[in-house]
């Protein structure tokens, strides 16, 4: 062999790398990072539920719509076919009513809850929607309504107990059907 070329082991110290090496480096764990940022970003927008909304008043198809959640009074407005163009916007709750009027919205709660699958609000709910739960009929709807109108707000679930008629059992019964939230 000749003198001229070297050897390998001849070489002393690291290789020598050169810059379009590091850039094109740098560039592959950018787009990694980026990546998997879009993935772990997309796993939870994908994770959340269809929310499921009444859209009432000045729209083509009024009812019930299903949108994407978090769910936006523009998302529910175009789903029952409005124009929202020039109204304000604002995240809504599962189980809410937009009712679009002149040139914008505002939001109720539902009467009917249960028919969609949500639980009722003790502390919002009017004794119709009190009504559609299994074993509270028009007397018990309206114990309930009276009760809150006169003690306040329901603390929690097991707060009902302070209606009269109902106990510790019945408590346990509309359980699954109710929730009380903070103070409305």
């Amino acid at each position: 062999m000749s003198r001229d070329r070297p050897r390998f082991s001849d070489r002393r110290g690291p290789p020598q790398v050169g810059g379009r090496v590091l850039a094109m480096g740098a560039l592959l764990l950018v787009a990694a990072a980026l990546l998997w940022a879009r993935s772990a970003w997309w796993s939870r927008v994908a994770a959340l539920p269809p929310v499921v909304v009444e859209v009432q008043g000045r729209v083509p198809a009024p009812g019930l719509v299903t949108v994407p959640g978090p769910a936006r009074a523009h998302d529910a407005i175009r789903a029952a076919g409005g124009d929202p163009t020039g109204m304000v916007d604002a995240t809504i709750e599962p189980g809410t009513r937009v009712v679009v009027g002149e040139g914008g919205w505002r939001a109720e709660t539902m009467d009917q809850v249960l028919v969609i699958g949500l639980p009722v609000d003790v502390n919002t709910a009017s004794a119709v929607a009190l009504e559609a739960i299994p074993g509270v009929g028009a007397a018990r709807a309206r114990a309930i309504v009276d009760e809150r109108a006169r003690g306040g707000p329901y603390r929690d679930v097991e707060d009902l107990d302070r209606v009269p008629g109902i106990g510790p059992a019945t408590v346990e019964a509309l359980r699954p059907f109710v929730v009380a939230s903070s103070a409305p």
